[in-house]
């Protein structure tokens, strides 16, 4: 049954974290330069379009798109037109007032409209509103303090076990035995939450693409995330990281730019 558990908990791992790329945010569309309208959601094909094109370093945000203006040229980071049909109720999403989303831009596509006035349909939950969790919303178990306790343990080898399907040859991260090796997973998976900025601080924005995917099938993963930040300044350093997962102080080390580049490499 663990083990049955841990490979589902790995297939949901590997499959929200490419869905959150997905769903989350539309960034890129083109000017046809035909016509005065932009026309968006077209593929740029060559190097040279996308040197050109001004929303190729546009980073608009959850909920909204890049659009060129027409007039100007220019980029600009406006609520997405329209989301797409979702028939996969995986995609659905629960935020956190207990309401069920069509999927993740249905859900962020209202909020940005509601935040810029453009829609009337809205009360001050959807000002606030986050994703919970993945799914349609429904009752979560509970979590009992013997979970908890032993929630730092299996994560460590549900790390340990996605690490090693990452880097099948891992002689760059895994030094000489498993110790090392989820010591090396630990840093590992906080180097990947640590995104732009790469500030070594891993927010509690950053551990979503984490917690969202998990929360309905491992409730202890709220209060686990939660003891990561002992200090309750919404960030968590690598120490307080490999700490809450049982590392010692002197075990832990920065790895970040080392994994970076082999990321880079593949």
């Amino acid at each position: 049954m663990v083990l049955v558990k841990l490979c589902l908990f790995i297939t949901i791992l590997l499959f929200f974290s490419g869905l959150l790329t997905v769903n989350c945010e539309k960034k890129v569309t083109k000017v046809d330069k035909t016509s005065t309208n932009s026309v968006v959601g077209k593929s740029i094909t060559n190097k040279t379009s996308i040197s050109k094109d001004p929303c190729s370093k546009a980073r608009c945000g959850p909920g909204r798109e890049c659009v060129i203006d027409p007039a100007t040229a220019e980029a600009k980071c406006l609520c997405i037109r329209e989301c797409g049909p979702n028939k996969d109720p995986r995609r659905q999403v629960c935020d956190n007032y207990n309401n069920t989303w069509n999927s993740d831009c249905h859900l962020f596509r209202h909020q940005c409209v509601c935040k810029e006035g453009e829609s009337k349909d809205c009360t001050d939950n959807h000002l606030h509103m986050h994703i919970d969790y993945y799914g349609e919303c429904k009752e979560l178990g509970s979590c009992d303090q013997g979970t908890l306790a032993d929630f730092p343990r299996r994560m460590k080898e549900w790390l340990y076990t996605i690490m090693s399907k990452k880097y099948p040859k891992p002689a760059d991260h895994e030094k000489d035995n498993y110790h090392h090796g989820w010591i090396n997973a630990i840093i590992w998976k906080f180097c990947d939450l640590d995104t732009e900025p790469h500030d070594r601080k891993v927010s509690r924005h950053e551990l979503f693409p984490l917690r969202a995917p998990l929360l309905s099938m491992e409730p202890c993963i709220g209060r686990f995330l939660d003891s990561c930040d002992p200090n309750d300044d919404h960030l968590v350093t690598l120490a307080e990281w490999g700490n809450c997962l049982g590392v010692e102080k002197g075990e832990i080390e920065d790895k970040c730019n080392e994994f970076n580049s082999s990321n880079e490499d593949k």
